[in-house]
């Protein structure tokens, strides 16, 4: 072999190298990218920054840092609708605090999975860790006697104790245990001056303050920071934008961000979310699909996709459902419509029939009913049974004596649910006329 053709294969070799290694490089990196927003949209990461919660950060941040650093015990209640961000409020103030000084203990307790104070008591005992050195000594007949051990470790401690700050999620979930024993005492040890505590709540409930007995009520410190949704559509914007952007050195998948964003589909989808609720979490369910769908061979977000998922959120269950039924079946439901358009909330199944019977009279007689026949009141009867047993038409008293097609029922159902599952439905254009209104 010559001196040139080794220098060629040579070369060939090298390109081949740096174009695997560039290759499994963008794979790398779409990889991280996708594990990144993935994390940040189930809430294992916080978003990238808060929007809208300067004031609301300062005053939570400055209570804990008093309880950190000075030993200072407080309470203090965040109120808020679902998805205003008091969670992530939170867990950004503890970990800027962490950088500042690892020397304090967290305690974190849902009202959804500790839903009696027992179950409480355990979950602080192992989040604290605590261990009892002479447990062949110490034994606990009842569960107050533990209670009591647990309390007193919490006040056996001065200001130069360790710090524990206590979070309660679902707080208004705690006031309704049985005489309110958890919050009384973490209360009163938060008050009691001795031991650094904090208790923070976190609830969706306004009226959470009016569930409190006067007795918890007195020891709380009244400290309330009220989070509201975001005040404007371009808000609204900023916050999913910055759920979705990445750090500063990944220039190209921001550009693209910026173009998603000025797309009319995606801003059409966001105006329904902040019309509906201002829940950002529900932008977050239609980012799932879209953010599990980037490839190296679609790096970048796509319009499409967000459509596509946001079509299956808002899907219809019921709808849905009328998709598998019979012609018959549907018909059926049809006719129910038509008798609660004309103000007749109940019905049997004789009512229902013979509304059925007038709408394929009126069509054979105008000589468009092609294809359609009149099915025996016996086959109706027990397509109208299929639909009590999806639960699409349910009695509305109990069945006594009378004969089943003289039950009175009603339809499961909106006029606007049928009126949507008869245009989705494969049926004779008839039909579609008739369950749409157009005829």
């Amino acid at each position: 072999m010559s001196k040139r053709s080794f220098d060629q294969v040579e070369d060939s070799n090298i390109k081949d190298k740096v174009a695997k290694l560039a290759q499994e490089s963008s794979t790398h990196d779409v990889a991280k990218t996708q594990a990144l927003l993935l994390a940040r949209l189930n809430g294992a990461a916080l978003p990238s920054q808060l929007h809208s919660l300067d004031q609301e950060y300062n005053t939570l941040y400055k209570l804990l840092k008093q309880t950190v650093d000075s030993g200072e015990s407080n309470s203090c209640l965040l109120i808020g609708n679902r998805g205003t961000g008091k969670s992530a409020l939170v867990r950004t103030v503890l970990k800027d605090l962490e950088k500042l000084s690892k020397d304090f203990c967290i305690v974190k307790l849902n009202g959804l999975t500790e839903t009696n104070d027992r179950l409480a008591l355990n979950e602080i005992a192992r989040q604290l860790a605590v261990e009892q050195e002479d447990q062949d000594d110490r034994s606990f007949s009842t569960f107050a006697d533990s209670f009591d051990y647990m309390l007193s470790l919490l006040k056996s401690g001065d200001k130069s104790s360790l710090p524990v700050i206590f979070i309660l999620d679902e707080f208004d979930l705690f006031a309704q245990h049985p005489k309110q024993a958890l919050l009384y005492n973490l209360f009163d040890a938060a008050q009691s001056a001795q031991n650094p505590m904090a208790v923070i709540g976190l609830t969706c409930r306004l009226d959470t303050l009016e569930l409190l007995e006067k007795r918890v009520k007195s020891r709380f410190s009244h400290r309330q920071i009220y989070l509201f949704p975001s005040s404007n559509f371009g808000q609204f914007i900023e916050i999913a934008k910055g759920t979705l952007t990445l750090p500063p050195e990944h220039k190209l998948f921001n550009d693209s961000l910026e173009e998603l964003f000025q797309n009319p589909t995606v801003n059409g989808i966001l105006r329904h979310i902040f019309d509906i609720s201002k829940d950002i979490r529900m932008f977050h369910k239609i980012c799932f699909p879209a953010v599990c769908r980037l490839s190296e061979r679609q790096p970048f977000l796509s319009a499409e996709d967000f459509l596509e998922s946001s079509l299956v959120q808002r899907a219809d269950s019921k709808t849905e459902l009328l998709k598998g039924i019979s012609l018959l079946e549907l018909i059926l439901i049809i006719s129910m419509k038509k008798l609660l358009e004309k103000d007749v909330l109940s019905f049997n199944f004789q009512m229902v029939y013979d509304e059925y019977k007038d709408f394929m009279n009126e069509t054979q007689v105008k000589g468009m009913g092609f294809g359609m026949k009149l099915y025996k009141r016996a086959v109706a009867l027990k397509a109208f049974e299929n639909l009590q047993m999806f639960e699409l038409v349910c009695p509305t008293d109990i069945a006594g004596k009378c004969p089943k097609e003289y039950r009175m029922t009603k339809l499961m159902l909106e006029q606007a649910q049928v009126t949507e599952a008869v245009l989705k439905y494969n049926c004779p254009s008839m039909v579609k006329k008739w369950g749409t209104g157009a005829a």
